[in-house]
């Protein structure tokens, strides 16, 4: 009984997403995106409070050091798809193409799709990949340690946060989606539509 209990609270502490903002009349809304994991469906799980992007270093393809707030401060007025991912990680793999064809069909002023690797060999790694695929719309950037991708509480990969055209976070999915089909392109849409 007592760890059920624990269970639970530690599941609602988690479900409140992080600590360090102020209260909004939002509340949490649950999204479901086509997928091809076990049941065909991911869950996109929206932050009320929309916390702000933690002030993480992060590096560019040239080796530039940034953060997630630099790319948003060099977007203005973009909503960011952002997808934490690895090249050992099969789900991110089976994504890439699908993200790459959204950020094709959808890029712009509005939208933009962001690669985080968290893989450990560094860039070449993961550019190696996405040549061997053919990704070609994709911008890629490097969480060396894992600490971005920790602060904004990814569990596991892929993880995907939106961001929306204030800098703040609106919510998190874990697990591969099908991101080129009419449930991505319709959160997406509602999204955009964020304050």
């Amino acid at each position: 009984m007592i760890v059920a209990f624990v269970g639970v609270l530690l599941g609602g502490l988690f479900l409140l997403g992080p600590e360090d903002v102020a209260q909004a009349p939002r509340e949490a809304e649950i999204i479901i995106v086509d997928s091809s994991m076990k049941g065909g469906q991911v869950l996109f799980r929206t932050y009320p409070e929309r916390p702000a992007i933690p002030d993480v270093m992060i590096k560019d393809e040239a080796g530039n050091d940034m953060t997630l707030n630099d790319i948003v401060a060099q977007n203005p007025g973009q909503t960011l798809l952002v997808n934490f991912w690895a090249t050992w990680c099969f789900p991110c793999r089976e994504e890439m193409p699908d993200l790459d064809s959204l950020q094709a069909a959808r890029g712009g002023d509005d939208f933009r799709v962001v690669l985080i690797s968290v893989d450990q060999g560094g860039l070449k790694k993961s550019r190696m990949f996405l040549d061997k695929i053919g990704v070609k719309n994709l911008d890629l950037y490097y969480d060396e340690k894992g600490i971005l991708g920790t602060k904004m509480k990814t569990i596991g990969y892929p993880t995907t946060i939106l961001i929306n055209k204030k800098g703040r976070q609106m919510g998190l999915m874990t697990g591969s989606a099908h991101w080129n089909s009419a449930s991505a392109y319709a959160l997406i849409d509602r999204l955009i539509l964020d304050e």
